[in-house]
């Protein structure tokens, strides 16, 4: 679900204009050719993220932290798939370097909760 998600939001952003205001997720608009080279490269490098996530949220080193410090600990296993996304999602931004950063900034934010829901859904299945 975060995977297709974020494939919205970056679809939208480089298929469209940034607008300042907040979209809701079902206005976004679906890729309109799923063959497209820059679609597919940032669903590679989101599903690279989001496996990297599952992995270590996995981990048996992680299982007796609390919650926010295991979370922490996951999204810094995962750096090097995250900044990968990073880059290329700044590489392709059309709005400003203030604007990325901004949306960077709560794209970090929903990681970070992404995978604290991961790793308490995976410690009550155990």
């Amino acid at each position: 679900m975060e995977t297709v998600i974020r494939l919205a939001i970056i679809s939208h952003l480089t298929l469209a204009s940034v607008c300042a205001c907040a979209q809701p997720m079902d206005l976004l608009p679906k890729p309109s050719d799923n063959n497209d080279p820059m679609y597919q490269e940032i669903k590679r490098l989101v599903t690279d993220q989001s496996a990297c996530f599952r992995k270590e949220a996995l981990s048996k080193s992680i299982a007796k932290a609390d919650l926010e410090t295991a979370a922490y600990a996951v999204v810094a296993r995962c750096v090097v798939q995250t900044e990968r996304y990073k880059a290329y999602s700044a590489a392709h931004y059309p709005g400003s370097f203030t604007q990325f950063e901004q949306s960077w900034s709560e794209e970090e934010r929903q990681d970070l909760d992404y995978v604290k829901k991961l790793i308490a859904l995976i410690r009550t299945a155990h």
